[in-house]
């Protein structure tokens, strides 16, 4: 958690969203964002990335918050995941802003359902595009290495390609469209 305490220390408010951030103490490489601009770091990720790799998957999550990709994709996990049962039925109308106000609420094992949930949403390649050049400009504007969101991506590529498919997380970016191309253009970009 201190390591990412000091990796966000400057960003704690972007294009108007305040953040929060938090390291889920689990194996699984993943990173997420919310609605309610919460930011949830896997261990797993924090463990095979540096600063400026983790800095640009922040920054890609936080690309799919502003581009409201990840709107849908919370409604459906919401819809999906067991976290429902616990915000309770007042929210019966799954608006997404609705859900996305109640994420901060949420225990750490409930958000860790909306977390799988998550995990099996898909981004459309645009959506994709959109977020890493997100994270690639994040980057630069806080002053780190522009080749973070290429060197990311890379990682996640071998990873998926080492690992077995089994894991959850592993299929979310195995299923993500076409990583090698799109690390290639980020790092044509840097």
């Amino acid at each position: 958690g201190k390591r990412l305490e000091r990796l966000t220390a400057n960003v704690k408010k972007v294009s108007g969203l305040d953040l929060n951030f938090k390291v889920y103490n689990v194996v699984d490489v993943n990173a997420f964002a919310c609605g309610d601009g919460s930011v949830r770091v896997c261990g797993g990720l924090m463990k095979i990335m540096d600063d400026d790799e983790v800095f640009a998957v922040i920054g890609h999550e936080i690309g799919h918050v502003l581009h409201t990709d990840s709107k849908d994709a919370m409604k459906q996990a919401y819809l999906t995941s067991a976290s429902k049962n616990a915000v309770g039925a007042a929210n019966n109308t799954v608006a997404a802003g609705a859900v996305s106000g109640t994420v901060s609420k949420l225990t750490d094992s409930q958000l860790g359902d909306m977390a799988q949930a998550l995990a099996g949403a898909q981004y459309s390649q645009k959506q994709e595009y959109e977020a890493d050049e997100f994270g690639f400009q994040f980057c630069i504007d806080n002053g780190r290495d522009p080749y973070g969101m290429s060197n990311s991506l890379n990682k996640l590529l071998q990873l998926s390609e080492s690992e077995a498919k089994s894991s959850k997380f592993m299929q979310m970016f195995s299923s993500h469209p076409e990583t090698q191309k799109r690390a290639d253009r980020v790092k044509e970009k840097a």
